[in-house]
């Protein structure tokens, strides 16, 4: 089985008192890297199809991006260099598809999370682009956001054609708000898509509940 934890860092990352010991089937990769002042990984976000150059805007999202378009492993994983998702490969059973941290619970929901890192001008327009792109699930969409339980940090680890499905639901939403700047020109200007992509990841895994099996495991959050 081809298997991939991805620790996502970048070159403006604080340095760590105790980094954690990676194990083989963790590899570091750069996000930004186009854009960075010095390279610090040997896999980075700006060969092949890639956004690197947005990485201002999205964060470690732009890696996930290039993970997304130029590898082909059976299972990805998306950590950070701070925050680990402490799965193991004896995990990756044919009775999961799926494993993310234990949720928050968030007060008073999710939303208003959200609102406490950006505008209400951002929210807005996510809630436009998910009502533009799924008519049909916008009610239950909503219903997800105003809800108390949130996956944090973009912590997944997922088999390839869930994180494929996940991925192409996501960018496509974002790249739709980014046509937005006209008249929300923090979505260009601030590094707002990086918590729209929190809220993503959360809405899309909570609302698959049913349908994948998702396992929870622990994380760990080094200083």
């Amino acid at each position: 089985m081809d298997f991939v934890m991805y620790e996502i860092r970048n070159d403006r990352d604080k340095p760590l008192k105790e980094p954690p010991t990676l194990f083989p089937y963790e590899k570091p990769i750069q996000a930004g890297a186009e854009v960075a002042n010095t390279i610090i990984t040997d896999i980075t976000d700006n060969t092949g199809i890639h956004i690197s150059l947005k990485n201002r805007q999205y964060c470690e999202m732009t890696a996930v991006y290039w993970i997304w378009k130029n590898t082909n492993h059976d299972w990805i994983g998306i950590e950070h260099y701070r925050r680990h998702l402490l799965v193991r490969p004896e995990m990756l059973t044919n009775d999961v598809d799926v494993i993310m941290p234990l949720p928050y619970i968030c007060y008073p929901n999710e939303a208003a999370q959200f609102l406490r890192f950006t505008t209400k001008n951002v929210f807005k327009a996510l809630l436009n682009a998910i009502k533009m792109i799924h008519p049909e699930k916008y009610d239950v969409y909503c219903s997800i956001l105003y809800g108390k339980y949130q996956y944090t940090y973009n912590l997944v680890c997922a088999r390839r054609y869930v994180f494929d499905n996940y991925c192409r639901w996501f960018f496509r939403i974002t790249e739709y708000m980014e046509n937005m700047v006209d008249t929300v020109p923090e979505i260009k200007e601030t590094r707002a898509l990086s918590y729209v992509a929190e809220v993503l990841t959360n809405l899309y895994f909570m609302y698959h509940q049913n349908d994948l099996r998702i396992r929870h495991v622990e994380k760990a959050i080094y200083t």
